[in-house]
């Protein structure tokens, strides 16, 4: 852990446009109990923005000034030329930190293996009072496809910095999610599920959130630019991952299981968490009677690709095989009613759902 030596400062850089919620953000800041933090507040409405306090609580504050209004890359890279910390995090200013976020960020990186990246949960609050928590564990070919990390659920450390990683400022929108791809070519992530900042997922103007915070022609024409910049190294990575199955494939079949389950796990080692690799090392798992691993690594390709069928499906083949029929049903059932094509998902549940008893004459394929 960078900083390792000493207690790791910590900058949270806040992205303001001096919005009536500033205050309860900053106050969010203040309550922080770990040390030292320094908040970074960027005037990112321009010239108007008035002068913050020199501190917020404990925790020194940084002002930059603008002369003109900043774009959000544009004020996110302000914030981080300016901030001193060993890790850096974020905070927009209409959300909140709850007790213990950046402690529990710090201490996260503390067991992260050496991962410069980390991230916990968001607990997304919606205008209506309701709240749902967002975000998953990390893989890298999911991260191409979609971006389920928030900026201020993330601690990243300063090294990604001085190695180039830097907010595109030719994204209006979406320009976290590419600095998280960025920084995924330079380091393993490392995720934890709590939930310790709110996000008020349908107050902000992107575009790119929620209910009201969404408009679908701006998040496309965005998400369309964000494939396009990192098609490459993404077809790259598929094609790496397709070979190497290829031959997991091929050793499985000619009864080498041993040898399938090495190069899976050899995959996972240059593509964490890939969703297809733990989907086939708990295919190999369950062929070879490890019943209670196969299960946990389908669960884990599950919860990193959640709305493939063809997982939840061989998730409650081993649940099956288990003889845990409730939540093999429950899979099945799941998996049914993403794809109602999906045969043998249909057929399982069915068989799944007759009548106590019945179930001995199930045969586990």
């Amino acid at each position: 852990m960078e900083g390792s030596s000493t207690t790791p400062t910590v900058s949270v850089v806040v992205r303001s446009s001096d919005r009536p919620t500033l205050p309860a953000a900053l106050a969010s800041i203040a309550a922080q109990d770990y040390r030292p933090i320094e908040a970074v507040v960027v005037a990112a409405s321009g010239a108007a923005h008035p002068v913050p306090p020199p501190s917020v609580g404990p925790h020194r504050l940084r002002f930059v000034a603008s002369a003109v209004p900043l774009t959000r890359p544009q004020a996110a890279n302000a914030g981080v030329d300016a901030a001193v910390g060993d890790w850096v995090t974020f905070l927009d200013d209409d959300d909140l930190l709850l007790p213990g976020h950046v402690a529990g960020l710090v201490a996260a990186a503390g067991r992260g293996g050496g991962a410069r990246f980390v991230y916990t949960l968001a607990r997304a609050k919606m205008a209506d009072g309701t709240t749902r928590s967002w975000g998953q564990p990390f893989s890298l070919q999911q991260l191409y496809e979609r971006n389920f990390i928030h900026l201020a659920g993330a601690l990243f450390s300063r090294e990604l910095l001085r190695e180039g990683c830097r907010f595109d400022e030719t994204f209006e929108i979406m320009q976290d999610w590419d600095f998280f791809l960025q920084c995924a070519q330079r380091t393993r992530f490392h995720f934890e599920r709590r939930e310790t900042f709110e996000w008020h997922a349908d107050a902000g103007s992107s575009g790119a959130a929620g209910n009201a915070n969404h408009d679908d022609a701006r998040f496309a024409a965005f998400r369309d630019r964000v494939y396009a910049k990192w098609q490459g190294a993404r077809d790259a990575l598929v094609e790496r991952v397709t070979t190497a199955l290829e031959a997991a494939v091929a050793s499985a079949r000619s009864g080498d299981l041993a040898g399938a389950e090495s190069r899976c796990r050899a995959v996972l080692e240059f593509s964490q968490n890939d969703p297809f690799a733990l989907n086939m090392l708990g295919m190999v798992l369950r062929d070879a009677g490890r019943l209670d691993e196969a299960r946990r690594v389908q669960e884990d390709a599950c919860a990193v690709r959640p709305d493939d069928p063809s997982l939840l499906y061989n998730l409650a083949l081993v649940c099956r095989r288990q003889g845990d029929l409730a939540a093999a049903r429950e899979r099945a059932d799941e998996a049914a009613a993403i794809a109602p094509g999906f045969a043998s998902a249909r057929r399982l549940a069915a068989e799944l759902a007759a009548p106590a008893g019945a179930h001995d004459s199930i045969t586990a394929p």
